[in-house]
């Protein structure tokens, strides 16, 4: 008995420390047990009962602050639930706004009194009003759904179906990863699903990955293994036959490149030691290369600077046997093209050059004084009547195409019997009607007025020019 009283007040304590510490609901629910076992017809020890007295005082007490401090925050709520009600919101934001509020009208029930009858049911109506523009909205995402579903259960039989038949030999590292990177875009796209069947799919979709996953781990196996092999080949070359073993060396990389990635972790160790074990022989290559480029450079300046002629350095680079068949030999082979051109135009400047000196002297001092040694090679015999320069200039300006320059009257006079030669002849032999027009300039009588004299001699070398190519 005494044991029992003891316990009792041990109860009644603790109760009133929770009161204390504000842990009220646990206070007024255990404190309801000790009042139920005293409704029983079980008297309150005397002793005891001022104490259940004053708890349950205390516990009413709270009951009503309770009441009152939530009476106005449910009105609220009821208020700000009824406020959605003829606003146009988007769905899923109107959604979102009806469950807070519910939200907090559940704490309120868990951290207070309970809400009355007549307010729940007010709450409840106007939450139902609220919620009718969501319904065909989450109906349609229902259906949504279920379709994602559908699709991403198609994308499961698409993974479990893409390892059949494939094998290290057959497909690539980024085959693998472009076709994980398409699902895996995919299943994110279709979404969301019935929230059952979350988990569900996701364990599936983990599941028929790691299948996938396993074949590009033997992709990756089967990399390495023939990476290493090349390694190992690199390896036995000998440095004694350089060129022998950089050409299998650059056979081999062509090789290496078609190879995928050995796996995250291994791949850029064992690339960088192909790199390294490569660059031993390239190394020494590129060394003696070098020694051979200076040789060809030095070749190429002796080439300009006509120390040698071009046989002559073509002779000397077959000398360089490691530059054959290289980037190297087409630099040499354009040098030798560029200098050929280059004499070229200097023989043609060179040419056009005394071309001019006899233009020069014919204009300015007449035929008289032309010099044997400026008279063309091709110039046989002279005219029975000598021509007058200006109308021997504008012929040979007609010739080459040019609308002549010269005495007005005689330019419409040659042309007309141009134009009329042009009907009554066959054909025309360039090369003898540029020995006639030369030969007529040579022989000319006459020089142009010093006030058309510069003009005459511009237009002439302008023609020379024009008939650069018909020149011998």
């Amino acid at each position: 008995m005494v044991e029992k009283a003891i316990n009792l007040n041990q109860q009644l304590n603790d109760i009133e420390q929770m009161f204390a510490s504000g842990h009220i609901k646990k206070a007024q629910k255990d404190l309801r047990k000790l009042n139920s076992m005293f409704t029983k017809g079980k008297p309150i020890p005397s002793k005891f009962r001022h104490k259940f007295q004053r708890l349950n005082f205390t516990a009413k007490e709270y009951d009503d602050w309770a009441e009152f401090a939530t009476s106005d925050k449910r009105s609220e709520l009821i208020n700000s639930v009824n406020a959605l009600i003829n606003q146009s919101l988007e769905p899923r934001k109107l959604a979102n706004k009806i469950n807070s509020f519910q939200k907090q009208w559940q704490n309120l029930d868990q951290h207070g009194k309970t809400a009355s009858k007549e307010k729940w049911a007010t709450f409840k109506e106007a939450c139902e009003k609220a919620w009718e523009p969501c319904k065909d909205y989450f109906t349609h995402l229902e259906g949504k759904k279920e379709e994602n579903k559908a699709k991403k259960i198609s994308l499961l039989k698409d993974m479990d179906s893409f390892p059949a038949g494939k094998t290290a030999e057959n497909i690539t590292v980024i085959q693998i990863v472009n076709f994980l990177k398409g699902i895996h875009d995919k299943w994110k796209l279709f979404s969301p699903v019935p929230d059952q069947d979350f988990q569900e799919l996701n364990k599936s979709f983990k599941e028929s990955r790691s299948k996938i996953n396993q074949l590009l781990e033997e992709v990756e196996k089967f990399n390495r293994t023939k990476k290493e092999e090349i390694i190992a080949e690199v390896i036995s070359l000998s440095m004694d036959d350089i060129d022998a073993s950089v050409t299998r060396i650059r056979e081999l990389q062509e090789i290496w490149r078609t190879l995928g990635p050995a796996g995250k972790k291994l791949d850029p160790q064992i690339n960088e030691n192909f790199k390294t074990k490569c660059d031993e022989f390239l190394k020494v290559k590129d060394k003696e290369l070098d020694e051979s480029r200076g040789i060809m450079e030095s070749i190429i300046k002796d080439l300009r600077d006509k120390v040698l002629a071009p046989g002559e350095a073509e002779q000397k680079f077959k000398e360089l046997e490691n530059l054959q068949g290289t980037n190297e030999e087409k630099k040499f082979k354009k040098a030798i093209k560029d200098f050929a051109v280059l004499q070229k135009n200097e023989k043609a400047q060179e040419k056009l050059k005394s071309y001019q000196e006899l233009f020069e002297k014919l204009i300015e001092s007449g035929s008289a004084k032309v010099t044997k040694e400026l008279i063309p090679e091709f110039v046989n015999g002279k005219p029975k009547e000598p021509m007058d320069i200006n109308e021997a200039s504008i012929r040979f300006q007609m010739f080459a195409g040019l609308d002549p320059i010269g005495p007005k009257e005689m330019v419409s006079r040659v042309k007309f019997e141009e134009l009329k030669n042009r009907f009554t002849e066959k054909s025309i032999d360039l090369n003898e009607k540029l020995k006639e027009h030369f030969t007529n300039l040579v022989y000319s009588k006459g020089i142009p007025n010093k006030k058309e004299s510069a003009e005459v001699k511009k237009a002439m070398i302008k023609a020379l020019k024009k008939v650069e190519g018909l020149l011998p």
